[in-house]
């Protein structure tokens, strides 16, 4: 699947758009990256994705309205799920935290309580929609470095704080440092104990690249976004919807233009957007969306994402440097963050290191870590959008350039 993926991304193709016409794959050599995103998101993206944002088209324009309605549908097969089984796609103009808002600010009754169970700070943003929105919430924090367990809701939820809850909300993938949670055991755990309880998943940063299929996992709202692994563009995201759970809590929406439900309903009547949506962007991910289907769906993609994870962990430690998830089966294949041994603190550069690097045609992450531990050195390392194992074995040798450079000892041990 992986040397699929490659011959996808050199095939010369032309690609056509909405109004029959053709862009020939020269026009789109033009639009090729100058460097690679080794980003969570925003992702590099292929130029046929870039191409297919060439091209204006109207708001309200049949053609554009038929790409949001098939787009809908294809999402909630992703997901494992359809109409038919009870689940709705409504897109949000913005970025996924919009998304992650308009979800939280339009499920939770005015009298509902909702636990909060994280380990990154996109755990603890939820906490703070919660704050701004007026709803009531037990936050239960856990260490950035560990997964997010069954056995942890559970307890979380028999403790005295916890009365009253009506809904519980996590993330899938928590980018802040790159670990996967058990969204599948918790999901299974509330069915068979708490089976009142609405299940709530941020899956922004893992949609298109894990498994997540809503129905049989028990999660009533999921969020997603079009610039992570799907690997569009940002300018919107989606939430997918138990449509009775939805249904059943209409009215209670926090924001006018958060509002899912008014949302759901304005597409379902005119297949519209209600305010301006991001059309470009919208091309861009139909096309991102046959890319996904071309390499093989999620297997596909989640293969050569662990791939490149694999080939990326290898080399990154033969360097020197240690890993801040120090659990394997609990590391992600999205991104990793990587920490610099104490050893040669005393010549780290962060600025100086992520600057060569990007001369050199790559561009990492900051780390984002907890409070507690400012003091380590770290930084992360995205593996997602169009990075192949060819691309991580570049990178890998400018690294070892870039170490030289800054006169750092290779490896750092």
């Amino acid at each position: 699947r992986v040397a699929g993926a490659v011959a996808l991304r050199n095939r010369a193709r032309e690609s056509p758009v909405s109004d029959g016409s053709t862009w020939p794959l020269v026009q789109a050599r033009q639009l090729r990256r100058a460097r690679a995103a080794l980003h969570a998101g925003p992702v590099t993206t292929s130029a046929a994705v870039k191409q297919h944002m060439a091209h204006d088209v109207g708001s309200r324009d049949p053609d554009f309205l038929a790409v949001a309605k098939r787009m809908r549908e294809r999402l909630l097969r992703v997901a494992e799920t359809s109409t038919a089984q009870g689940y709705e796609c409504i897109l949000v103009q913005g970025a996924g935290s919009m998304a992650l808002e308009s979800m939280l600010g339009s499920t939770i009754p005015r009298v509902g309580k909702i636990l909060i169970v994280s380990n990154g700070s996109y755990g603890e943003r939820q906490e703070k929609m919660c704050q701004r929105l007026g709803i009531e919430f037990v936050a239960a924090r856990n260490p950035w470095n560990q997964p997010v367990t069954a056995e942890i809701v559970e307890k979380a939820l028999q403790d005295a704080s916890a009365e009253g809850i009506t809904h519980v909300s996590m993330v899938h993938h928590e980018t802040t440092a790159g670990v996967l949670n058990q969204i599948q055991e918790v999901g299974e755990m509330l069915h068979a104990r708490f089976p009142h309880l609405k299940f709530l998943v941020d899956s922004i940063s893992s949609f298109g690249a894990y498994r997540i299929p809503a129905n049989l996992w028990n999660i009533h709202y999921l969020c997603g976004s079009a610039n992570k692994c799907i690997e569009g563009v940002p300018g919107f995201a989606f939430v997918i919807a138990h449509r009775d759970s939805l249904l059943e809590v209409e009215g209670c929406a926090r924001s006018l233009v958060l509002d899912l439900q008014d949302q759901w309903r304005f597409m379902e009547k005119s297949g519209q957007f209600r305010f301006t949506p991001p059309t470009q962007a919208v091309l861009g991910f139909d096309q991102a969306l046959n890319e996904w289907d071309e390499e093989g769906g999620l297997e596909g993609r989640h293969d050569r994402y662990m791939t490149n994870y694999t080939a990326l962990a290898k080399g990154m430690e033969a360097l020197g440097f240690d890993f801040f998830v120090p659990d394997p089966s609990a590391r992600g294949c999205i991104i990793t963050t990587f920490q610099v041994p104490a050893s040669a603190k005393g010549k780290w550069d962060f600025t100086r290191f992520y600057d060569l690097l990007k001369d050199r045609g790559f561009m990492i992450y900051p780390a984002s870590l907890p409070p507690n531990e400012q003091g380590i050195t770290a930084f992360r390392v995205g593996n997602i959008g169009q990075i192949f194992p060819s691309d991580v074995e570049a990178f890998l040798v400018q690294v070892k350039a870039v170490m030289k450079e800054m006169d750092l000892p290779v490896p750092l041990r």
